[in-house]
């Protein structure tokens, strides 16, 4: 969805038309379920943070301004969502699941060296800090730019590129060294 037909989808919205809901929702329905899916790591949990989202959408479509990004403008709505149900909740942010597999996405640009599939992600995010497995999880498994994912953390992007990078030179040496320590 281009953020054309993203602004007419949220000007729908504005006018109480839910059709501006429905193409949003066809888009990025499954999305937003994966972003707060890797917050939560409960599909249930998910699911509802994923309807109160949209929930959320349509009651504060007037908040949203265009030219930022509408990609990341709804992967941060998402992401600190889900933060705040785990809080509200009293648990713990965690960037992934530990039986969670590695799986590039067909269209990634490959680095390198490719991290071997035989090693679980999980396993190999046990070498990385929070943050920077919580960027691996970003531009990987949700496919966000490093611009979107400074947008989404506010951080600054060099900060991201090189979280990034360091996490792929940890992940190199642990597939390498054929553990995760």
């Amino acid at each position: 969805m281009t953020d054309r037909e993203f602004d007419h989808g949220i000007e729908l919205i504005r006018k109480k038309d839910k059709e501006g809901l429905r193409l949003i929702y066809e888009e990025y329905g499954r999305y937003i379920y994966k972003t707060v899916l890797s917050v939560v790591r409960n599909p249930q949990d998910a699911e509802d943070i994923t309807s109160d989202f949209f929930l959320r959408l349509w009651q504060k479509a007037d908040q949203y301004r265009s030219g930022a990004g509408h990609k990341a403008y709804l992967a941060s709505i998402a992401h600190n969502m889900a933060v705040d149900h785990l809080r509200s909740h009293g648990k713990q942010y965690v960037s992934l699941d530990d039986e969670e597999t590695y799986e590039e996405p067909a269209d990634s640009r490959r680095t390198d060296e490719t991290v071997e599939s035989s090693i679980s992600f999980g396993e190999a995010l046990r070498s990385l800090s929070e943050a920077e497995g919580e960027i691996v999880n970003l531009h990987i498994g949700l496919e966000l730019t490093f611009a979107e994912i400074a947008s989404a953390l506010s951080l600054p992007l060099g900060t991201v590129t090189w979280r990034y990078r360091t996490a792929l030179e940890k992940l190199r040496k642990t597939v390498k060294g054929g553990s995760a320590v």
